[in-house]
């Protein structure tokens, strides 16, 4: 799953509505919008808001089958 689908599935699973999200993360509702509409993609400084609003951190994946 890329960074831009798990920011789009954890706003869908949010509780709050896009409008609260975009006022809490201080993105513009429109950017916000155009992002969920996959009619745009953002800046990462517009990623690391949304990402810190919703809690969400980056790690790293775990390998299959590595010992």
């Amino acid at each position: 799953m890329t960074i831009s689908e798990s920011l789009r599935t954890a706003i869908l699973n949010s509780k709050k509505s896009r409008y609260a999200i975009a006022r809490g993360s201080q993105v513009d509702h429109a950017v916000l919008r155009r992002f969920m509409n996959r009619e745009r993609d953002i800046k990462l400084k517009t990623a690391e808001h949304l990402a810190e609003y919703l809690d969400l951190e980056l790690v790293k994946k775990r390998r299959r089958g590595k010992k």
